[in-house]
């Protein structure tokens, strides 16, 4: 057994060596949390962007939607640089009013086989350049310049255009060139500020109505043809911005006809109050929107109620709300209550500010709900670029009653109250922008 200095000194030197130990130990805790801020710094540094991470065909599609950006866009990183210029379908679009013959050229170029979108305006266009890709031609505006291009391309074949828009200046489409012949695989047609064909020259035996799938006219004159002249076997979609509808509706024969747009143009004298087709002419059109055009008057109303008629079988209705009061009545039945397989209404161009249009729609819904017809889906749009300070609270009675007689009501682009956060079930208020402050109808 040592001695009492012994154990003293012995002990004294085990609390040096704990000391040095926990000196130590410190000293590592302390690296340790060092070196993993130095591990999350370089980790933060090396770490990929999540746009980065997307897949090149994925990024192609943002950058296509971003046409006007692509100049900066090339400037970010070489992989987007190269995802750019390696993209066909990022330089397929030519205006040749603004784009100078050498960026056609590169466009061209870069363009490699991608389905080509040109568009001709008021200056007079070279087109030899782009007469080689004649069958890469997939879309051309003739906005402008129309004579001089149509003279030209009528001379070719345009195997591949799908969708043609012509402004014809207020001239007779009789004078156009029978396009069966240099557009024969033609699927929309567009006709803007045309006159109609004379009697000597029917309209069939002018545009490519076999395959025409969509057909648009946007006109001051009334197309009043034969009636069912116009064979438009494969037609699905008919917009029509005319004075007078009715007679056109009348000349043409679409059985495969399932949607109809009709934007009123303006009007001098009478317009048609009955029409001469049957009540199954246009049985199979499901959707029809009703857009706004020249001021509403008694006979735009007028006209509207007809054409509620001429398509019974609606299931899908886009309509302006200037129209809801005599359309959607409550004491009597109205034009759109032909409509007996209805499913769906959109009312578009909402004002906040007057709970009329929601008073005539509630009234017109509960008449239903009265007389055991089922509920509806609803989807009300808000007019554009208006004061969003002005917004709508869900909560007044108004929307409880609305939201109890519709299927369910959809809010798109209109301002709600941000604390209303609301279930996305069936009956529910749903808004689609709910990054809107809140008040009062």
């Amino acid at each position: 057994m040592g001695s009492l200095s012994g154990a003293r000194a012995e002990l004294a030197s085990l609390q040096r060596k704990e000391l040095q130990l926990l000196q130590e130990l410190s000293d590592v805790r302390k690296a340790l949390a060092a070196q993993r801020v130095v591990l999350d710094e370089l980790v933060k540094a090396s770490a990929v962007p999540y746009i980065d991470r997307l897949p090149n065909e994925l990024l192609a599609e943002i950058f296509f939607l971003l046409r006007d950006e692509r100049k900066s866009l090339v400037s970010v990183s070489r992989r987007w640089r190269a995802i750019i210029f390696d993209t066909g379908r990022m330089w397929s679009e030519i205006d040749l009013e603004y784009d100078f013959p050498t960026m056609q050229k590169l466009y061209l170029e870069r363009s490699r086989q991608a389905p080509l979108t040109l568009t001709i305006e008021y200056t007079e266009p070279e087109l030899d350049v782009f007469l080689p890709h004649a069958n890469r031609w997939h879309t051309l505006h003739i906005l402008g310049s129309t004579w001089v291009t149509l003279s030209t391309i009528s001379e070719i074949i345009l195997p591949s255009l799908r969708h043609l828009v012509v402004d014809g200046v207020g001239s007779s489409i009789d004078e156009m060139p029978t396009m069966c012949s240099w557009v024969p695989a033609l699927k929309h047609l567009e006709l803007i500020h045309w006159n109609p064909p004379s009697p000597y020259r029917p309209l069939c035996q002018i545009i490519p109505a076999e395959s025409l799938e969509e057909l648009s006219i946007t006109g001051y004159d009334d197309w009043k043809l034969e009636k069912d002249s116009v064979h438009l076997p494969s037609l699905r979609r008919l917009a029509l911005n005319l004075r007078d509808p009715i007679p056109f509706l009348e000349a043409i024969i679409a059985p495969k006809l399932a949607s109809f747009c009709f934007t009123p143009g303006y009007h001098e004298g009478p317009i048609s109050k009955t029409f001469a087709g049957t009540r199954m002419k246009f049985n199979n059109v499901s959707h029809l929107t009703l857009s706004p055009g020249r001021e509403v008057d008694e006979e735009t109303l007028g006209l509207f109620k007809l054409l509620c008629q001429v398509f019974c079988g609606i299931r899908h209705a886009d309509i302006h709300v200037d129209y809801v009061r005599t359309l959607f009545p409550y004491y009597s039945q109205g034009a759109i209550d032909h409509w007996t397989r209805i499913e769906s209404l959109e009312i578009q161009n909402i004002i906040l500010g007057s709970s009329q249009p929601f008073r005539d729609l509630i009234d017109w819904f509960e008449k239903r709900t009265r007389f055991g017809q089922s509920k509806l889906h609803l989807k009300l749009k808000g007019e554009p670029a208006r004061d969003k300070l002005v917004t709508l609270n869900t909560s007044d009675i108004l929307f409880q009653r609305l939201q109890e007689c519709c299927a369910s009501v959809v809010l798109d682009s209109i301002p709600v109250s941000p604390q209303l956060f609301l279930p996305m079930s069936a009956g529910s208020l749903l808004p689609i922008s709910p990054t809107y402050t809140a008040l009062n109808v």
